[in-house]
């Protein structure tokens, strides 16, 4: 069994950084509707924690999106970021959430200047929340399918850097200081 693992966009990334423990699929920028083509599903996990629907656009299906992912989940606790910058995203996440008995965080109130993603306090904030202390009812979870493996994800998207911590960019090590 998986401990953690973190799904969806930059907050994502980032999020991965302040939480080392956990397995990161995430790509900066990316909407809910390319990130459920390439995500097959995880299953057997402690902790989950997605966030997702930022990026969308207004004709985006974000809450079918959305909905499409949870149901390739199987965890003890999912966690989800509402974040600021679009109100539609916002309620889509609400939406599924309430609909899975998933835990909300909502991490707006910890934005930096962009007003988007948290800052260095705001990420250390949601680090110590999904690990056990943010509020929510308990998960109802049911998939049967696993993670893609990075290999494909890395083919998936080869314009766009996927970080796995400080240390792995696309599947590569970065040295110190210095990135591919």
């Amino acid at each position: 069994m998986l401990d953690c693992v973190i799904l969806g966009d930059s907050i994502a990334v980032g999020l991965g950084q302040a939480r080392p423990d956990c397995r990161v699929a995430a790509v900066s920028g990316i909407t809910s509707e390319r990130y459920v083509q390439y995500f097959s599903g995880v299953r057997n996990v402690r902790t989950v924690v997605i966030s997702l629907g930022v990026n969308d656009g207004e004709g985006a299906a974000t809450a079918e999106n959305l909905t499409r992912l949870r149901g390739g989940i199987s965890a003890d606790v999912v966690y989800w970021l509402m974040t600021g910058g679009n109100p539609r995203a916002r309620d889509a996440v609400r939406a599924v959430a309430v609909r899975f008995g998933d835990r909300l965080i909502d991490a707006e109130p910890l934005t930096g200047a962009d007003r988007v993603h948290p800052d260095r306090a705001g990420y250390a904030r949601l680090a110590d929340k999904t690990r056990g202390r943010g509020g929510g009812t308990s998960t109802q979870a049911s998939a049967y399918r696993d993670f893609v493996p990075a290999e494909r994800v890395y083919r998936a998207f080869p314009s766009v850097r996927v970080w796995n911590g400080p240390e792995d960019s696309n599947g590569v090590t970065v040295l110190r200081g210095r990135r591919p």
